[in-house]
């Protein structure tokens, strides 16, 4: 019971690749096979809305199971990361408009800039803590994920207008909104890392 949590994880960082490769099969066939396309979308976000919920979860079993490792802390952190990553990449290349790509590109971007921030001082012997602006970026790139692959199963099934155009100015205002805490907190970082140079 106490490897649940860790299961979870891992599982959240499977996903990843797994949608991706789905998002890429539905953005191949969708002049071809609309139905199919619209229902890989709609099988996609149902399995996204699960994988994100991991994050909560297993972060919640291990403080209830008393089996947070550093282990499980490093590959939940990791498994966000992948999870999100993949599906900008997979969404930017077969779906997203300019402006959205754009959007993504800054997101991934910054992931990659921390990264490689942390990597740095972690060689030197230190740490860059967590900052709480992590936390509403991850919730804000879930939540435009989500909204975008509804939009886009909504737009190809031809569900009402209505929907279709409130789920995409959702999608436009979280994912913008993620990439602007994105560069926030990217400065945050990297402020905090010439100070422990």
């Amino acid at each position: 019971m106490n490897g649940l949590p860790t299961a979870l994880t891992l599982f959240r960082m499977i996903m990843g690749p797994v949608l991706a490769g789905m998002i890429l099969w539905a953005g191949a066939v969708l002049y071809s096979d609309r139905p199919l396309a619209g229902l890989l979308f709609s099988m996609t976000l149902v399995l996204f809305v699960l994988a994100a919920a991991t994050d909560w979860l297993d972060g919640y079993l291990a403080r209830k199971l008393n089996a947070v490792t550093p282990l499980g802390a490093a590959l939940d952190h990791v498994a966000d990361k992948v999870l999100i990553a993949c599906m900008l990449l997979a969404l930017a290349y077969s779906a997203l408009p300019l402006d959205l790509a754009a959007a993504a590109v800054i997101i991934v971007g910054r992931d990659l800039a921390v990264a490689g921030l942390r990597e740095g001082l972690s060689n030197a012997g230190k740490t860059l803590p967590v900052n709480s602006l992590g936390r509403w970026k991850a919730a804000a790139e879930m939540a435009g994920v989500g909204a975008f692959l509804a939009y886009q199963g909504a737009a190809i099934l031809l569900v009402s207008a209505n929907v279709i155009v409130g789920l995409r100015a959702a999608a436009e205002i979280l994912l913008w909104a993620a990439a602007l805490i994105a560069l926030i907190s990217g400065a945050v970082y990297g402020y905090a890392a010439t100070k422990r140079a």
